[in-house]
């Protein structure tokens, strides 16, 4: 999906997302949004925004892949079946890692993992068993889920088919990491030149550029090796 029809999709949520949720969808797609459901990736400290599976249903609300009613279905079929959401949480998070391992790849103009491809392609094939086209409001075909009752694993159908529209179109050659040493984080560079290097300039460019100054600022007042301080 390109960037501005996934900012559209976003914005057409059938009601109004979570006020307090924690997520950030500012990456441009789908599945990178995903992936970035964990922050601080490289660092030992790194925290982990879905934790439970209603931390997912979370997530899938306020990128507006579940309706309202999905997601009380979802929830109460959790609560039934805690097993089963355990095993969709935890297919969810493996599919996460492996989009990561996937797209971080291709952002350093590497190779995919093979055992991350194959996570994605396993989550590709169970999701497509689903697909259908379905008239959409503009008078065409658009993708869903025709005659498929939402299943506990319906937030990776999302998302794996959302990965699978990524790496076979052109916006490929747009995957960037954030250059944040904290961060990890991915996003479409949709500037003209290609020159985005930050997930996002409030936070990790501001931190960089708060970097830069300082130590602009210690390197002037720090004297230099040999020279007699006053």
């Amino acid at each position: 999906m390109a960037l501005e029809s996934y900012r559209i999709w976003v914005a057409m949520a059938e009601g109004p997302a979570p006020a307090a949720s924690p997520f950030n969808l500012n990456a441009g797609q789908l599945c990178l949004d995903f992936a970035n459901t964990v922050r601080s990736r490289p660092l030992n400290q790194r925290v982990d925004m879905i934790r439970s599976y209603d931390d997912l249903l979370s997530w899938a609300r306020q990128a507006t892949i579940l309706t309202p009613g999905e997601t009380a279905l979802l929830g109460e079929a959790a609560r039934r079946q805690p097993r089963a959401a355990a095993e969709a949480l935890k297919q969810a998070l493996a599919l996460r890692e492996a989009i990561y391992g996937v797209f971080s790849a291709r952002a350093a103009g590497l190779p995919a993992p093979a055992a991350d491809l194959r996570t994605v392609n396993r989550a590709i094939g169970r999701s497509m068993t689903h697909a259908g086209v379905v008239p959409s409001a503009r008078g065409g075909y658009e993708w869903s889920w025709p005659d498929s009752p939402p299943g506990l694993d319906r937030v990776a159908w999302w998302v794996a088919r959302a990965a699978a529209e990524l790496l076979t179109s052109e916006n490929l050659t747009s995957v960037r990491e954030c250059a944040g040493y904290d961060c990890g984080w991915l996003f479409l560079d949709g500037t003209k030149n290609r020159s985005r290097r930050w997930c996002d300039m409030a936070t990790c460019g501001n931190r960089a550029k708060g970097r830069r100054h300082y130590e602009r600022r210690r390197s002037v007042q720090e004297p230099s090796p040999g020279v007699p301080q006053a």
